[in-house]
């Protein structure tokens, strides 16, 4: 079996999920001879391999690109003049480096004969269009929504990419109801299932909070406009302004300098600290009351279950997969997408009612369960015929 990778360094869920796969088919058919295949050696790489997984350094060329560019550009226009000079350039290089990739990939699996090929990533086609020319069954793990998410622009356009996806696939792995719908909408004939990611974190007790302590949030993930820490620093100035201090950490990669002024700028400086990328959360975890998840459209959240796990209730948007794991007033609090008032006011609920606090806690533990790694193991190898 080979299965794709995009990345080659342990950073984020994708990357995780890769790993969670690997694990799962080691545990469920130890005797399947399994190929990783990666850009470069890395992080992800060398832990796959310690599972016993062999390792294949190639070329995997992007059939999309990144538009990240535009969030630091205010001005339409200069959007718009920008996205002239740089769109046309970008999908020229795309394309040069696509199909010498699949003339790769096609010798590549022409080298080692795999019975089965799994992509991990709807960004990287050439071993899922080597495989179809080949007659090897392919599955395509999709785990973003790709423009929404991640800024992404694809070559052939975001429908024909996913109408190529579900051609070039014998079955396509969403994870999250929110993601296998985003793709029915384009082509209702591809075939989908949703395999929701594990989440290996120990499930733990909800920490206390002592009267007069203030309520402590945690936002981690990558400091980006789309992940919404200027959200999670709006609703806490918004509740300080209502008489409540809430203190914020935030917790993540990227640049953190726009938050910081931000913050400055609020006059919650004292309220909101800020750290940059970890590999262990846990301290963040046991030091808060609450988790946030405040992105515009996460396709899963695998934060939003390790804050659960962690014994915190959520309180997040209601977009993309979040309201999967949400269920508010039960395990968590929703509000609107960018509306920083309705954040603010269910920090404040639970600021107020240590009680709801509680309760909400102890149901996010056991919302956190169905995500165990069992679970997932079964599922996955009976998606892939492996049972």
């Amino acid at each position: 079996m080979l299965v794709i990778s995009h990345k080659w360094e342990m950073a984020g869920g994708a990357e995780f999920g890769f790993r969670d796969m690997v694990l799962a088919l080691r545990k469920m058919r130890p005797d399947l001879d399994m190929v990783g295949v990666y850009p470069r050696q890395g992080s992800l790489a060398s832990e796959c391999a310690g599972y016993g997984m062999r390792t294949e350094i190639s070329w995997v060329p992007w059939w999309a690109y990144y538009e990240q560019w535009r969030e630091g550009v205010s001005s339409r226009l200069t959007a718009a003049v920008v996205g002239a000079l740089l769109v046309p350039l970008a999908e020229a290089i795309v394309i040069a480096q696509l199909l010498p990739g699949i003339v790769r990939a096609v010798l590549l699996l022409m080298r080692l004969r795999p019975t089965m090929v799994l992509t991990n990533t709807m960004g990287i086609p050439s071993h899922a269009v080597a495989a179809k020319l080949l007659g090897i069954p392919h599955y395509w793990m999709v785990c973003e929504f790709g423009k929404d998410d991640h800024q992404l622009r694809f070559f052939l356009g975001y429908r024909g990419t996913v109408r190529a996806i579900g051609r070039l696939s014998k079955t396509v792995i969403c994870s999250s109801r929110a993601v296998e719908k985003s793709l029915l909408e384009v082509d209702p004939t591809i075939k989908t299932c949703v395999l929701y990611p594990a989440i290996d974190a120990a499930p733990a007790t909800a920490p206390p909070r002592h009267p007069g302590e203030p309520l402590r949030a945690v936002l981690v993930g990558r400091y980006s406009q789309y992940k919404g820490q200027h959200l999670a620093v709006e609703a806490v100035a918004i509740a300080r302004k209502a008489g409540v201090d809430i203190e914020l950490t935030l917790v993540g990669a990227g640049d953190q300098e726009p938050v910081r002024e931000l913050a400055r700028r609020l006059g919650v400086v004292d309220l909101v600290d800020i750290h940059g990328p970890t590999e262990n959360v846990e301290p963040y975890w046991t030091a808060a009351h609450v988790g946030l998840m405040c992105s515009e459209c996460e396709a899963f959240g695998r934060v939003t279950v390790e804050a659960m796990r962690a014994g915190l209730p959520v309180c997040g948007t209601n977009a993309g997969g979040t309201p999967e794991i949400i269920d508010p007033g039960v395990n968590g609090l929703l509000s609107p997408v960018g509306d920083a008032n309705a954040l603010a006011a269910n920090l404040m609920a639970l600021e107020s009612d240590e009680d709801l606090r509680r309760s909400l806690a102890v149901h996010a533990v056991e919302t956190a369960r169905r995500f165990e790694r069992t679970r997932h193991d079964h599922e996955l190898a009976a998606i892939l015929d492996l049972c």
